[in-house]
């Protein structure tokens, strides 16, 4: 489908709000069983549906489940828990083989698919950048040039060797790291969309940051909302998404970022260039069938910014981008997004 413009100034944020109460804010529908924690650096929250004592109990059981299930994928891939898994192949010298799990074996490989899909925009690799951008906004002075270059050059997935027979990486340059910030959230809401199914739980609303997965229905006849706000208010809501078995991811300029000299520096990395996503890019969305793609496909699509729209036509992503525009915001439609969602009534 040709990728159409509409000057709209609007923002991806899911507003959970919304699956709790109908956008009037009038209580209705089913009781909902729910539970935050914080978890993966952000804010987890998994609701449930129940229409009797007996499902409650069933669904807070199933949640903890859930919960414990995210604590166990943090220890695996957090780079920020010294004992967890990546942390230790991050220690690995270059050329030396480091037999990793199969689960960590599998979200590598499927992390160097995507990052050959849209030619590298995304990136597992992508840690020297990100420590050098992180300490960057601790001490709000800016990396130097050179600092960029050969951090630059440590990057990029065709740099790591995956052994599947042996279930090994190997790091082919030194300084190299694996950053999973890009997928493990996707991954865990994946992961508890799967331990809900496994206690019997057909309906649920889970949201990490940014990254949500409507789980069924929120009741027989209502399927479960997810607001769309404003890049720049956060009181503002453009729209509201009715989504059944679908994950939808935002990744943006506005969540996380410092300024610096009247400019604001976003924490997501360009891995081919070395630097924060441009001035042009405010948000890229992706709903799709698995969190981790929804995760991963947004984050790559906000960093190609204005050329996104291009890579996700052609690989056939629901997609909506942001992009500034002069003064102004304009938004992109790619794949179905438009005939499913582009109607989507203004609030």
């Amino acid at each position: 489908m040709t990728i159409k413009s509409i000057p709209i100034c609007i923002s991806l944020l899911i507003m959970m709000t919304f699956a709790a109460c109908p956008v009037s804010g009038v209580e209705s529908g089913p009781r909902i069983i729910e539970d935050t924690q914080v978890l993966m650096g952000t804010t987890v929250r998994i609701q449930a549906p129940v229409a009797s004592d007996k499902d409650a109990a069933v669904a807070r059981e199933a949640i903890n489940k859930a919960f414990k299930e995210i604590a166990r994928i943090e220890n695996v891939f957090s780079v920020f828990k010294p004992d967890s898994e990546v942390s230790r192949i991050n220690k690995v010298k270059p050329g030396e083989p480091v037999p990793v799990s199969a689960e960590a074996f599998g979200l590598i490989e499927r992390s160097v698919e995507c990052s050959k899909k849209t030619e590298g925009a995304f990136d597992v690799t992508v840690k020297p950048l990100v420590d050098l951008w992180r300490e960057a906004g601790k001490s709000k002075k800016l990396p130097p040039a050179e600092a960029i270059a050969a951090a630059v050059n440590k990057v990029g997935s065709r740099y790591l060797l995956l052994d599947k027979a042996k279930s090994t990486i190997t790091f082919q340059k030194d300084g190299m790291g694996l950053d999973f910030g890009g997928i493990a959230k996707g991954y865990a809401t994946d992961r508890v969309v799967a331990v809900l199914k496994e206690s019997g739980i057909s309906n649920a609303l889970i949201s990490s940051g940014g990254n949500t997965y409507c789980l069924g229905m929120k009741g027989e006849k209502e399927m479960w909302k997810v607001g769309i706000q404003h890049p720049r208010d956060k009181n503002k809501v453009f729209a509201v998404l009715r989504l059944k078995d679908k994950a939808i991811d935002t990744s943006g300029d506005y969540e996380k970022y410092f300024i610096l000299h009247g400019r604001r520096y976003s924490h997501i990395i360009d891995p081919r260039t070395g630097y924060p996503i441009g001035d042009n890019v405010v948000s890229a969305t992706v709903v799709a069938d698995s969190a981790a793609n929804a995760d991963m496909f947004a984050t790559a699509l906000c960093v190609l910014g204005a050329d996104g729209s291009r890579m996700a036509d052609s690989l056939g992503l629901d997609a909506l981008l942001i992009i500034k525009d002069g003064e102004k915001l304009k938004t992109e439609m790619a794949g179905g997004f438009k005939e499913q969602y582009g109607k989507a009534k203004k609030k």
